[in-house]
């Protein structure tokens, strides 16, 4: 594969910038978060920058990370794949890990919940999140049970 001009990274960074607006994120479920996350730091899409800046950005995170730029150029592809529906074996991986069966009454349904890796911390939906759950004693005591049993299932902290 061909290396990355600085034209071409201007150009993929642009694409991706405009597709977390116009998707609000949602195009980027379709890629694990993993790599999600290799295409924000590599691309910082959610960053307004000029592109002198965008290209100074690039080359410090190729020194810091060498292998990022591989990474994020797998992403992209993963994700531009999706984008044209185009086969693509980490988007059939990610999608085939992320679904799952479960009976419900005589029938047995799939269900696939995908994941948004977002590159800050959105204080306000978690703050409503919090306020939601603290105002309804019962969710709380779900809440806790699900993750005591998680807890003693596999011995997370």
């Amino acid at each position: 594969m061909p290396r990355l001009n600085s034209t071409a990274y201007i150009h993929r960074r642009n694409y991706l910038a405009r597709l977390w607006v116009q998707s609000e994120g949602d195009a980027f479920a379709f890629i694990p978060t993993s790599a999600q996350r290799d295409l924000h730091d590599f691309f910082a899409l959610t960053v307004r920058m000029t592109n002198d800046e965008a290209l100074e950005h690039r080359a410090a995170m190729t020194k810091a990370f060498p292998s990022l730029p591989v990474q994020a150029g797998r992403a992209y592809a993963a994700l531009k794949s999706d984008q044209q529906n185009a086969p693509n074996q980490m988007v059939r991986g990610h999608l085939t890990r992320q679904t799952d069966a479960f009976t419900s009454g005589k029938s047995t349904r799939s269900i696939r919940v995908l994941a948004i890796a977002r590159p800050e911390i959105e204080y306000r939906r978690l703050a409503r999140a919090l306020l939601a759950l603290a105002n309804d004693p019962k969710k709380s005591l779900e809440l806790d049970q699900s993750l005591e049993k998680m807890r003693r299932q596999s011995n997370w902290i």
